[in-house]
């Protein structure tokens, strides 16, 4: 949770209310840069919203409000007060080098997790296949799944994906996403992602926020297909649009 004297932090309870977190009138300011200008969303229980944009647009800022390793410059952030959040990060440098087997890896992530929690992971994620290898020799499908899987055995209520899959090549990402919503299918687990892959976004999220600094666009992925400010808008950042007849 982010905390600023020159904004109010407000909390509410999850029992009255099924959103998350709320942002309304978000600016983060750095030096004379103003990266975040005027955010307003919300992020409601058991939903996957994400975040699209170009590099440089705030997508990651963002996810650092949330997580409480920033603070905004002004505006409100409403955060359930007992809210546990889990963050899968791009890539996780620091570990790829550890002399460590997989599995005493995940402990060492997840030590609170019962036998029961392991077991049920461990088959959904293949694990067996590649439990006794270090670190070093997983290959950047399996580490982000090792990642995935520790952050779930804490069982938190929210989870963040800042871009997981980018470092992935093709068969890696659709074998990720495909876990991501048997996830979301078995947990109802609300999920926070954010992505270049426009395919993926509008295939697996329930609401889509376009961001450049500012929110362009934001709603439901069949919605926005239909818009055209949002089609122009994704021109205008970067985003080919592919245009599908599904005629064969």
């Amino acid at each position: 949770m982010a905390h600023n004297n020159n904004f109010d932090q407000v909390v509410v309870s999850i029992s009255e209310d099924i959103t998350l977190i709320k942002f309304s009138n978000v600016s983060k300011q750095f030096g004379k840069k103003l990266p975040l200008n005027n955010i307003n969303f919300t992020v409601k229980k058991g939903e996957v919203t994400t975040l699209i944009g170009p590099n440089g647009a705030g997508k990651t800022t963002i996810a650092r409000l949330i997580l409480g390793l920033d603070s905004a410059s002004s505006g409100n952030i409403t955060i359930h007060p007992h809210l546990k959040i889990g963050y899968v990060p791009q890539r996780l440098d620091f570990a790829s080098d550890l002399p460590i087997t997989a599995e005493n890896f995940l402990y060492l992530l997840a030590s609170n997790a019962t036998r029961n929690d392991w077991q049920e992971w461990n088959n959904f994620i293949d694990f067996d296949n590649y439990k006794h290898h270090d670190i070093s020799e997983l290959s950047g499908g399996q580490f982000q799944k090792l990642i995935l899987t520790a952050t779930l055995l804490n069982n938190p209520d929210l989870i963040i994906l800042d871009e997981p899959t980018q470092s992935l090549d093709v068969t890696s990402q659709q074998e990720f996403y495909r876990i991501i919503n048997q996830i979301k299918k078995r947990l109802n687990i609300t999920i926070f992602m954010i992505s270049h892959d426009l395919f993926t976004v509008m295939k697996n999220s329930d609401q889509v926020i376009c961001l450049n600094g500012h929110i362009c666009c934001s709603g439901k992925p069949n919605d926005l297909a239909q818009n055209q400010d949002f089609l122009n808008t994704l021109s205008s950042i970067g985003f080919y649009v592919h245009h599908h007849d599904h005629k064969h």
